[in-house]
């Protein structure tokens, strides 16, 4: 017998009950003992109730710790901020988010609540929260034909690196290709720059995809990274596997050279750290529209460079996978604490304690809040020039 209609018999009974003899009520008792299959002594308690006292409903499990009216607006905003990212990951980011935070509501007992909630509870605070991105999806640029020459494969060997990384520096990078539903024509591209022991990505745009702008947006952002360069893995794309790309990597004159290797045609896992960042760190904020109109390059390297990527090193945690195991048919993967790639470099002891000093300095120096509203400005105006553009060619 279900719970409710329990208490639909004792509800339709009570007054009977109440109003019986002591006889009456022994063989009332005798009856809902046999038909409800609870003890007679708590029956006896129930029936002393009122009629609207047991039909009332009884909330089950434990009191609630925190309220949602209060926190869901509060959960749903930094949510947002924090580019939707799980609630394990944003568990971990809220650290660095919260000294910032600033609204009218965050009173002390918030505050309290949101540090004290597990990643669990977070996660059913965001069920109600979330909204499902409908992604499309882009078009490949890479070559599979017989494009680059056999003899620039020969010169640079396949990736052998990957499963002995100990160390920031070697990194993985790919080319994103702005150009909507078509590749033909000259277009905007990304370039992607992802590390792999810590997940620190540097993203820049370049007009098409000639070797020199290539050579040129490698040497800026070896300029950029908090660590050494020691190596790059690349796909087949011809923008890589070129003669200006291959002497940046080897420079000679007693320069130390940077390890230039490629992935395996058709194999994308080779390359997966950064493929993975080329959906979250390009298409995640640009889309995938068609940009032929050059000078929206300089205004993308900004919210790269100024805004997406700080927010992205500094304050969005990553996961890490620590080992993957087959077990029968299925495959288990086991993953790290996330943390931020600034957080794993200051863990690292490959770099000095002057490059550690520069990235504290430079955290110090950034707000998240500020830097997600000042870019939300700036994509504005870019897709308010992108838009300008496609009116002008329509017309």
């Amino acid at each position: 017998m279900s719970y409710q209609a329990v208490k639909e018999y004792l509800v339709a009974i009570v007054e009977r009950y109440k109003k019986a003899d002591k006889s009456g009520k022994s063989k009332m008792l005798t009856e809902a003992v046999a038909v409800t299959k609870l003890s007679r002594k708590h029956l006896i308690r129930v029936l002393k109730q009122s009629k609207e006292v047991i039909a009332k409903k009884k909330s089950s499990g434990r009191k609630k710790t925190y309220d949602p009216e209060i926190l869901v607006h509060h959960i749903r905003f930094l949510h947002l901020q924090m580019e939707q990212i799980s609630a394990r990951r944003m568990k971990v980011a809220l650290t660095d988010w919260l000294p910032f935070y600033k609204d009218p509501q965050f009173t002390t007992q918030v505050r309290v609540w949101l540090d004290q909630m597990s990643a669990s509870t977070l996660e059913r605070f965001l069920r109600g929260i979330r909204r499902d991105l409908q992604a499309t999806h882009g078009l490949s640029t890479t070559p599979t034909g017989g494009s680059p020459s056999r003899f620039m494969k020969n010169k640079i060997p396949l990736n052998t690196f990957d499963q002995k990384i100990d160390r920031p520096g070697f990194m993985q990078s790919d080319t994103v290709a702005h150009c909507g539903t078509s590749v033909h024509g000259q277009y905007i591209n990304s370039i992607t720059l992802t590390d792999i022991f810590s997940a620190w990505t540097e993203n820049r745009a370049i007009f098409s995809k000639k070797a020199q702008g290539v050579r040129k947006c490698f040497s800026e952002l070896k300029q950029t990274l908090p660590f050494e360069l020691l190596a790059v893995n690349v796909d087949n794309g011809s923008e890589f596997l070129n003669s200006a790309v291959f002497d940046f990597m080897n420079p000679g004159n007693g320069q130390k050279k940077i390890i230039f290797t490629r992935s395996r045609a058709y194999k994308k896992n080779d390359n997966c750290y950064v493929e993975q960042k080329n959906f979250t760190h390009v298409r995640e904020l640009f889309g995938y529209e068609r940009m032929e109109n050059e000078s929206l390059v300089e205004l993308m390297n900004e919210i790269y460079r100024d805004y997406w990527n700080p927010l992205q090193n500094f304050f969005i945690p990553t996961f890490k996978l620590v080992s993957k195991t087959r077990v029968g048919a299925r495959i288990v993967k086991k993953f790290d604490r996330p943390k931020t790639p600034c957080d794993r470099l200051l863990l690292s002891e490959h770099l000095s304690d002057e490059q550690k000093e520069n990235l504290k300095n430079l955290k110090k120096k950034l707000n998240p809040f500020q830097l997600k509203t000042e870019m939300e400005a700036k994509l504005k105006i870019f897709f308010e020039q992108v838009r300008k553009s496609k009116t002008r060619e329509a017309a």
